[in-house]
């Protein structure tokens, strides 16, 4: 990472710690260079003055309110020109799939304009285009930006299809990715499975009954939070229901601040519960500079640096890493979520200990997992007639009881861990006052705390 980085176009070093980039008679390149920004555009400083071995070809991200500067791995600049048999086999199984719902359809679509070439056209319900990239060779991330902000300007809703999990084109534009490989599958009804680029979204309980932490406290909150969840589709179902609406874009950023985000499709109704009457990020502006006019550019410029940083492990590369198509659910929760139910606000005064709703909801959680430990079993044969041969229990039987111990394990070790817990001047009181809350809070019986508000 560094802050200086040679613009080739003009030929001229750019300072990014300075306002004006260190070049004062080219006012607003900054902007000039994300609007149209190319892959071989910056180059590496120290490669040009030195002769540095490094990929080169460099790019500009932003870290802690600071532009920096960081090589283009050769992967994102290598493209293959000619296409593959898969390619057209794709292309044209696309063209099909719409003709046949009755769809108009341009195969090798050719602007006026000139600078863009869309493999399939399919005119959608309302007036919508969907513009097919089918990309099964390598591409540069920034011609991947290029050809989509094209493809908006010309009113087209793009859409990526890949073959590869680890494309480049996968949350840089709204994208599906199927898993064939070859031409002679591609009339394959599983080939044809959508594995990635669809989304569901999903309202998860945090609660003490599963095993993921809540992303803002750490514990449970016992609210909801949303997630996104892949969901599959056959490709033709996607062709048709991309073109009727049953199936729009959404762009979700990963943070405030930040220009990475997810792209999926989504239903329209899961779009709408999840925007809650928000604005949609545009995925298109840089996120430093989307609805604020301050600049994150710092006041005086840093010394000069023309050297090459190639390889140094900075800590920034798995934070700047592209995400790519790994199937885990993604967290929504900063976006929505809904609250919890009272038990897990209020707080419980025992003993002159101030307990958080959140432990009394754990122990009553282990209670629960015990009491149903011990009906199970009470339910199993006897160990003397086990023992004696004259009973046994199923395999199936053996397989609930290490679940069933295992949980009351999980949940034990989690509230002897709880933050509050372990704070606890006294531990042994403590944990009396929370046996003796939570013997109150199943008496009250709070009714419904189960159900999504």
């Amino acid at each position: 990472m560094t802050h200086n980085v040679l613009h080739r176009g003009y030929g001229i070093t750019i300072d990014l710690s300075a306002s004006d980039l260190g070049n004062p008679d080219h006012p607003g390149l900054l902007q000039e260079i994300h609007r149209n920004y190319k892959p071989d555009l910056l180059y590496c400083l120290g490669a040009h003055e030195y002769g540095t071995v490094c990929p080169g070809f460099m790019t500009i991200v932003e870290k802690n309110g600071r532009y920096h500067a960081r090589h283009v791995t050769r992967g994102e600049v290598s493209e293959t020109a000619g296409e593959s048999e898969l390619h057209k086999a794709l292309k044209n199984h696309t063209a099909e799939a719409a003709s046949r719902e009755g769809f108009n359809v341009c195969v090798e679509d050719r602007a006026v304009h000139g600078r863009r070439r869309t493999d399939v056209t399919v005119a959608g319900a309302s007036g919508k285009k969907i513009g097919y990239e089918i990309q099964i060779s390598p591409i540069a991330s920034g011609s991947v930006d290029n050809r989509t902000r094209t493809a908006v300007d010309d009113g087209l809703t793009p859409l990526w299809l890949v073959t590869n999990e680890n494309s480049l084109a996968i949350d840089r534009a709204p994208w599906a990715r199927l898993n064939v490989q070859r031409w002679q599958d591609v009339g394959s009804r599983d080939a044809l499975r959508v594995r990635g680029g669809v989304k569901a979204l999903r309202m998860v309980r945090c609660d003490w009954s599963t095993q993921r932490e809540c992303p803002k406290t750490g514990t449970r909150c016992g609210g909801w939070h949303a997630t996104w969840e892949s969901t599959q589709a056959h490709y033709d179902d996607m062709v048709r229901m991309t073109a009727t609406g049953e199936l729009v874009t959404l762009f979700m950023r990963a943070r405030a601040g930040r220009r990475r985000g997810w792209h999926m499709w989504v239903k329209p109704s899961d779009k709408a519960e999840f925007l809650q009457g928000r604005p949609e990020p545009d995925p298109y502006l840089p996120a430093s500079t989307a609805g604020s006019t301050a600049t994150l550019l710092p006041a005086e410029p840093l010394p000069p640096d023309p050297h090459c940083h190639y390889g140094q492990d900075t800590g920034i590369r798995t934070e700047l890493a592209r995400p790519r198509d790994s199937g885990d659910p993604i967290d929504a929760s900063d976006w929505l979520s809904k609250e919890p139910p009272p038990e897990y606000r209020s707080t419980w005064n025992v003993d002159g200990w101030e307990i958080p709703g959140d432990v009394v909801a754990a122990r009553l959680t282990l209670d629960s997992a015990l009491q149903h430990l011990g009906a199970f079993a009470d339910a199993l044969p006897a160990a003397a007639d086990i023992a004696a041969g004259r009973a046994d229990i199923t395999r199936a039987e053996r397989e609930r009881w290490l679940t069933a111990q295992e949980e009351c394990r999980r949940l034990a070790a989690a509230l002897a861990t709880h933050p509050w817990l372990r704070s606890a001047h006294d531990p042994f009181s403590a944990r009396r006052a929370v046996f003796a809350a939570a013997r109150t809070a199943q008496a009250v019986k709070p009714t419904n705390s189960s159900q999504l508000p």
